[in-house]
């Protein structure tokens, strides 16, 4: 049972399927790794967003965060995948194991290069200006 499907047209999310505001979800190890190497190949930043149904402070962030319009324009032309680590199961482990993630909301800035701007990672919650800011600092340092 989903039952928040609609936001993924109620297709499972280690499916790869683009949701809310553009992000890819899944829950899968395999297709993280395919949505970076289809990143990189194309030489396009990623925006990684740690996600669960569980987190309170992802669901503020989806809508105040990722709902304004200026983080929305920043992220023109970006990647943006979301695991999601709602089940606490082996590939959930995997998925947060990979870049030593403790939990959502986490966000990790992977440049075309594939490697993660580690330095500029954001742990819990943040607003839009926040995002806006770690977002411009990290483009300048590319």
């Amino acid at each position: 049972m989903r039952p928040l499907g609609v936001f993924t047209g109620g297709v499972a999310p280690s499916q790869g399927v683009e949701s809310a505001h553009g992000f890819v979800g899944f829950s899968e190890p395999a297709d993280l790794d395919r949505e970076l190497a289809a990143a990189k190949a194309a030489g396009q930043w990623v925006l990684v967003d740690y996600y669960a149904d569980w987190c309170v402070s992802c669901k503020v962030m989806e809508k105040e965060v990722f709902g304004d319009a200026q983080v929305q324009a920043a992220l023109t032309g970006v990647r943006i995948l979301r695991p999601d680590v709602t089940q606490t199961d082996p590939s959930s482990r995997e998925l947060l194991n990979r870049y030593q993630v403790m939990g959502p909301p986490t966000l990790l800035f992977i440049g075309p290069d594939g490697e993660e701007r580690r330095i500029q990672r954001i742990t819990g919650e943040v607003d839009a200006i926040q995002f806006l800011s770690r977002w411009n600092e990290t483009m300048e340092r590319g």
